[in-house]
């Protein structure tokens, strides 16, 4: 079974049962709603996370942390980094 499948299961179903008429078609979950008179369809698709990140994180990327001392300093790899893009920008 694949990573994931049985969670992905178990909250398949609770959205189903939270959601009137909510229904999969594909590999989607459709949840039909009503919008200023008209049926509209919400798509949903879930996927199992290759990567774990933190709860409440501002970032995206795993294993980067947010948290800084005060200071915005660069670290030497990023300082090179950037000096490498101005000048291959020809600034």
């Amino acid at each position: 079974m694949a990573r994931g499948a049985q969670a992905k299961a178990e909250i398949t179903q609770k959205i189903l049962e939270a959601f009137e008429n909510s229904f999969v078609y594909d590999k989607e979950i459709r949840i039909p709603v009503m919008e200023n008179g008209e049926l509209v369809q919400i798509k949903c698709t879930l996927t199992c996370a290759k990567v774990n990140v933190e709860n409440g994180g501002d970032t995206a990327v795993p294993s980067v942390s947010t948290a800084t001392n005060g200071s915005a300093e660069l670290t030497e790899q990023e300082k090179k980094e950037t000096a490498d893009l101005l000048a291959s920008l020809n600034l």
